[in-house]
């Protein structure tokens, strides 16, 4: 009875907890301050990805740009007033490189002087679409043509507690709302981010992209 006790003690304070956690997307430009603690989130959660290679200027315009697109879609999760995660999500994947043309030399030429070689073999990987060479035809074309979750990140001391998977279905739930979207996939090589998207999201496996030095795990899961 005690420990019955316990966890239904726990499972009410984990859902007040949630309820000071709020998502929202952003469509207007954020303050200095906003994009300080973004930045700092993806430092130092994402650090694998091309966005962290980048330096605060570059990570700032491209942060703008997906705040603009129609084709992106950009979320925070907020705790008193305090940005504690973030999301980026495209419409389809060819828009994360379509949408940023503008700066796309930018990011080249950071990228060079940062001696960032393996990003750059993996963007160009990407690119020309050799990374789908293990992927069946009709898988490619889901992975093509769904919305794709690009970038995730909640601040490592409210991990493990239910914010991201809650942050995660807000988003979905808020995007369906107005969008016609019926799967969404998404890639990650880690393995606890593995965990956390079949686990408590419900995605499966449907292939792997090539990448150098690690491949990227390929996840779908329904929306309808």
């Amino acid at each position: 009875r005690k420990r019955n006790s316990i966890k239904r003690i726990k499972k009410i304070w984990i859902k007040k907890m949630l309820n000071d956690f709020f998502t929202k997307e952003i469509k207007f430009p954020l303050s200095t301050e906003n994009y300080l603690s973004i930045n700092k989130l993806i430092k130092e959660e994402n650090p694998d990805s091309i966005l962290a290679s980048l330096n605060k200027n570059l990570i700032k315009e491209y942060l703008e740009i997906s705040i603009k697109s129609e084709n992106l879609f950009f979320y925070i999760c907020e705790h008193k007033n305090e940005i504690v995660g973030y999301a980026l999500l495209a419409r389809q994947p060819l828009f994360l490189i379509r949408e940023f043309k503008p700066i796309k030399y930018y990011i080249l030429l950071n990228l060079l002087f940062s001696f960032k070689l393996k990003t750059i073999m993996n963007i160009l990987l990407s690119m020309s679409k050799i990374d789908l060479f293990f992927i069946s035809k009709e898988k490619k074309d889901i992975i093509d043509k769904t919305l794709n979750l690009n970038l995730l990140a909640i601040d490592r001391k409210f991990q493990s507690k239910g914010i991201g998977k809650g942050f995660v279905l807000n988003i979905l739930e808020d995007i369906k709302k107005n969008n016609n979207l019926e799967t969404i996939t998404v890639e990650t090589f880690d393995k606890r981010a593995e965990s956390f998207y079949k686990s408590k999201l419900n995605f499966y496996y449907i292939g792997k992209k090539l990448r150098f030095f690690k491949n990227l795990i390929v996840y779908k899961k329904n929306l309808l």
